[in-house]
């Protein structure tokens, strides 16, 4: 059986990889739904003129 708490105290990050978690939700970098929610603002826009 694996004793999860041995394992972890083992642990080491990987060499190299070096992201803190800012990095990881860093919220300035737009994902699909940020880009297709413009897309349907421009085309309403574009409509409505």
């Amino acid at each position: 059986m694996i004793d999860f708490t041995l394992e972890l105290k083992k642990f080491k990050p990987a060499v190299g990889v070096e992201v803190g978690a800012e990095d990881l939700f860093d919220n300035d970098v737009k994902d699909i739904t940020d880009l297709v929610e413009e897309m349907v603002k421009t085309m309403q826009e574009e409509k409505d003129r």
